[in-house]
């Protein structure tokens, strides 16, 4: 399918993954973009941009119908990102707010419909080689199994409604803008509260922002795609410590300290005790100690077959965009020190 020219809604637009889509729609693909944004103050960066910024909830429907209306495509980017929460805030934002996503669509006639979900469908403990026909994985986690539920609306609304849908679940999306693996470790790395778990040996499967969006602009184009999941990375998996190793090499840190499995995991239990009165979110959970310290591969073969997905973006070309972006937005000293590979 042709997008250019066509109109399209890009919800959780004033964040990380939809304010970029929003902005490459409009800059690169002709796409007439309503950027859909529940708070106005957090869409400053997309004024620059010629589309059209609209104020709607995922809660209230009557919004999303006017929201969508017009609009021949949609891409769904919004959904609470967090490790703990409250469980109705959680079921009512992505679940909930998918299925009245899905049904303004359904009824404005959306030719294509992309849900951006997650690997998180595969639990915290994923297993090996992981891909797009590995069943769901509910394992308490909140966010995990709040995608879950929001996965199912889906391809409920393309059973029983005919909605043309695509879903793409991306690895850890780093990048500029990226919060849980961008932002955060660079703080955590230079207060000196990074810790690296049994050495960082455990498997990163991580995509650049653009390489995601890249696979996810192929797939909203490829007619074939319609009642398709894929499943996106950079197709590579390496250690935490290198991942990470990028980011204490642009804070001038020589390494980062290790401690045991087994002691993470009494750390990250004190945090949880300790956040269950000061209301703060703990900094490291016992669910990601496990997920930290997987040894999980995930195929984007998939992806690679039907879409000619081939990532654009090597991790060391990715982590010199995103040190450029750190200096310049001020979470690092403006220098023109650059990344060089990590060992």
């Amino acid at each position: 399918m042709e997008i250019r020219g066509l109109s399209a809604l890009v919800t959780g637009a004033s964040g990380f993954i939809g304010g970029r889509l929003a902005e490459r729609l409009a800059t690169e693909e002709g796409v007439r973009v309503r950027a859909m944004v529940r708070n106005e103050r957090k869409a400053e960066p997309l004024r620059k941009l010629q589309l059209e910024i609209v104020r709607a909830d995922l809660l209230d429907l009557s919004s999303l119908r006017e929201a969508v209306a017009g609009c021949e495509l949609v891409f769904h980017c919004a959904a609470l990102v967090r490790e703990t929460g409250d469980k109705d805030e959680f079921f009512r934002t992505n679940v909930k707010g998918t299925e009245n996503i899905l049904k303004a669509s359904v009824d404005a006639g959306v030719k294509r419909f992309v849900h951006f979900s997650s690997v998180a469908v595969y639990g915290m403990n994923p297993p090996d080689r992981a891909d797009e026909t590995t069943p769901f994985q509910p394992c308490g986690n909140l966010y995990c199994d709040t995608k879950i539920g929001a996965e199912k609306a889906v391809w409920a609304a393309y059973q029983e409604a005919g909605l043309p849908v695509v879903v793409i679940r991306p690895a850890n999306v780093y990048g500029p803008r990226s919060n849980p693996w961008t932002i955060r470790p660079i703080k955590l790395i230079r207060s000196g509260q990074m810790m690296l778990i049994n050495g960082g040996t455990g498997l990163c499967n991580c995509v650049y922002i653009d390489n995601l969006l890249d696979a996810t602009l192929a797939a909203a184009k490829h007619d074939q795609s319609v009642g398709q999941v894929y499943l996106i990375s950079d197709g590579v998996a390496m250690m935490w410590k290198e991942f990470f190793g990028y980011y204490a090499q642009m804070a001038g840190r020589s390494e980062i300290r290790s401690v045991p499995q087994w002691l993470a995991k009494m750390i990250a239990l004190g945090m949880e005790i300790s956040s269950k009165f000061t209301g703060r979110p703990p900094k490291i959970t016992r669910e990601a100690v496990s997920y930290l310290t997987r040894q999980s591969y995930f195929s984007i073969e998939k992806a690679r077959r039907e879409l000619g997905y081939q990532p654009r973006f090597s991790l060391e070309q990715g982590m010199k965009l995103t040190e450029q972006w750190l200096r310049e937005s001020g979470y690092l000293p403006r220098s023109q020190k650059s990344v060089r590979s990590v060992p």
